[in-house]
């Protein structure tokens, strides 16, 4: 008979230190922080290897401020207007409360497009050039984000009793801890990032692909790899036995497919 594995017991705190009762440094902070990083010193090196010649050490900080600033605005702006405007509804103090947690990845991609698109134009840079050699550190950073998720506790999977279950039922931090062990759907996704990162990564540096090959390859992996994920995540059906993020990210897909 095969050996049933205990399931994984979820207490963690998602504070990394706290200054008082609901307040402060959180685990999710760091994926943000490593991704700036990330991002900064994948175009520091291209700057300097000659693969964005036009791109200077400063310029590379300049993007990746505006690139921050794009993300976040554009991921609170879709988690607040697109996925939950019935709970925030009209109360601007509660749509830029983003210390209490809402951030949509498809709107952090829109915001981050947008950022690139304005860049790439003021200084005379490739839109696909810029977006290549960005598109690894970020699959670097959502793979640490899907991390800070689960140290969270938040975006868990639907019911499960297999190996590798979490049983969130012993949570001190969570206001209602679900029933049951649960798919740890957001460790699903973390590895899905990092593969995809190594996938991508040896397409640019061994194939050498025209530019916007590893962006529309990203788009489309991502997309249709999430969509089959959120089957085994816990949200709510909108359409057809569909949730809204797996309607955004099999459009995804499709679009990068196309």
């Amino acid at each position: 008979m095969a050996h049933q594995l205990d399931p994984i017991i979820h207490n963690l705190d998602p504070y990394i230190f706290r200054f008082g009762d609901g307040f402060g440094v959180r685990w999710y902070s760091l994926p943000y922080m490593f991704g700036m990083l990330f991002t900064y010193l994948a175009l520091r090196r291209a700057g300097r290897n000659g693969a964005i010649p036009q791109l200077n050490d400063e310029l590379a900080e300049s993007f990746v401020l505006l690139g921050i600033l794009g993300a976040l605005l554009g991921a609170r702006f879709f988690h607040v207007f697109v996925f939950e405007f019935d709970r925030y509804g009209i109360n601007p103090l509660a749509w830029i409360a983003v210390w209490r947690g809402g951030l949509a990845f498809h709107g952090g991609l829109v915001g981050v497009l947008l950022a690139v698109a304005w860049f790439t134009h003021k200084h005379g840079i490739g839109f696909y050039t810029l977006l290549d050699r960005i598109t690894i550190p970020i699959l670097l950073a959502l793979c640490l984000g899907r991390i800070a998720n689960f140290v969270n506790a938040e975006m868990y999977g639907t019911p499960y009793d297999g190996p590798f279950c979490v049983d969130y039922s012993q949570n001190q931090y969570m206001a209602a801890p679900p029933e049951g062990c649960r798919h740890p759907t957001q460790l699903y996704e973390s590895s899905k990032n990092l593969g995809l990162a190594g996938v991508l990564l040896g397409v640019r540096e061994w194939l050498r692909p025209p530019p916007g090959v590893v962006f529309w390859s990203f788009v489309t992996l991502y997309g249709w790899i999430r969509f089959g994920l959120m089957f085994m995540r816990q949200e709510e059906m909108v359409w057809r036995g569909f949730t809204l993020s797996q309607i955004f990210s099999g459009l995804m897909g499709i679009l990068g497919a196309i």
